[in-house]
């Protein structure tokens, strides 16, 4: 799946009850995921900015 997009507005939300307590939500999906996967997520996202012309 492909998304283009100018103006993505993505809100991340917890519930720590939860057994995937960290909540993605941008273009009318929502992503749920453990703090673990968060945590490897935004290490991915980092990487790819830097790796990207500044």
């Amino acid at each position: 799946m492909r998304l283009l997009t100018r103006n993505l507005a993505a809100e991340v939300s917890t519930d720590p009850a939860a057994n995937r307590p960290i909540t993605l939500r941008f273009a009318g999906l929502h992503v749920v995921m453990t703090a673990a996967e968060a945590r490897a997520l935004a290490d991915e996202l980092h990487d790819a900015a830097e790796r990207s012309a500044p």
